[in-house]
């Protein structure tokens, strides 16, 4: 997962229409193939699962996205 920048997009994961969000670039994890640009949510939720803030990755991931 790669953080680009803010953007328009239609998430690849969850089909919405995003309007000056966060966007990632997903790659897959077994053969390093681009499968699409998604949402923050969605980007949370591959990386963390449902679970994500009890996770000291996901507090480290925020500082170093900001």
């Amino acid at each position: 997962m790669r953080y680009i920048g803010r953007k328009n997009l239609q998430c690849k994961c969850c089909k919405a229409y995003k309007y000056n969000a966060p966007a990632f670039d997903w790659y897959s994890m077994l053969d390093d193939d681009f499968i699409g640009t998604i949402c923050q949510k969605c980007a949370v939720r591959e990386l963390f699962g449902s679970n994500y803030r009890n996770s000291k990755r996901y507090k480290e991931w925020i500082k170093e996205i900001k």
